[in-house]
């Protein structure tokens, strides 16, 4: 198989309206390295023009930038043909952002402009995230913030140490849904909702309460003859442990 041809220094040629390789005839630097003119032969036609390159000039771009709750303004120096998209990922002071949206001075909301027209980029903090939680036992609620990585999973139930107590997860809200019972990535939650886990008693009266109240499950004296019997149980394994 024939290699491929490359063609170096091919652009339009005017004379003949086709791009062809072009003999570069003399190239001349501007002042402050802003550009190049370029004196050009075209090796189809032979028609001899100039080709000017000039260097984008750095523009000044305003941004917004959102860390959990804090938002703070920053300044960025690009060229003044960047293009800035809605979702593009982006670092800034060593942290990594997605913009949110862009500002164009009037009321349209565009997802794609150039750093010459743009008037500020709002982004957010996509390398870690900031959850809020809500713990409630009995009347008593506070809240907190944690941080963590937006791929990790959190999941209803899981039980959780804080201020050397036990909480469970109840409930967790993604802003417009929540699950009781599911999981979720912490870059979808919005906030994390704890209460106490029961105690061993509670878990007994549940399991009481849920078996209903069939025939002679109530009748006087039904603790101490549970009582009873949970004594003379012990007293016959240790009448059998004897007899052996």
């Amino acid at each position: 198989m024939d290699e491929e041809e490359v063609l170096d220094n091919v652009t339009r040629c005017p004379g003949c309206n086709t791009r062809q390789p072009h003999e570069i005839l003399k190239e001349t630097t501007l002042k402050n390295e802003a550009g190049v003119d370029y004196l050009l032969r075209c090796e189809g036609c032979s028609n001899v023009h100039t080709v000017i390159f000039r260097s984008p000039k750095p523009v000044i771009v305003k941004f917004t930038l959102s860390d959990g709750p804090i938002s703070e303004p920053y300044e960025m120096e690009v060229d003044e043909d960047e293009i800035f998209t809605v979702n593009d990922e982006f670092e800034a002071a060593e942290m990594l952002w997605r913009i949110t949206r862009l500002e164009s001075g009037d009321d349209s909301k565009p997802r794609k402009l150039s750093a010459s027209k743009v008037q500020r980029v709002w982004a957010s903090r996509v390398d870690l995230v900031r959850i809020k939680r809500t713990f409630t036992d009995g009347e008593i609620s506070f809240s907190d913030t944690i941080e963590a990585d937006p791929e990790q999973v959190f999941s209803c139930g899981t039980i959780v140490q804080h201020r050397r107590e036990t909480w469970r997860i109840r409930a967790i809200h993604s802003g417009t849904s929540r699950t009781l019972t599911g999981k979720m990535v912490a870059r979808n939650i919005r906030r994390i909702f704890l209460h106490r886990p029961p105690t061993p008693e509670e878990i007994e009266e549940r399991k009481f309460e849920e078996r209903g109240n069939w025939k002679g499950q109530e009748f006087p004296g039904r603790e101490e003859h549970r009582a009873k019997w949970r004594t003379d149980s012990g007293h016959s394994k240790k009448r059998g442990g004897r007899s052996e």
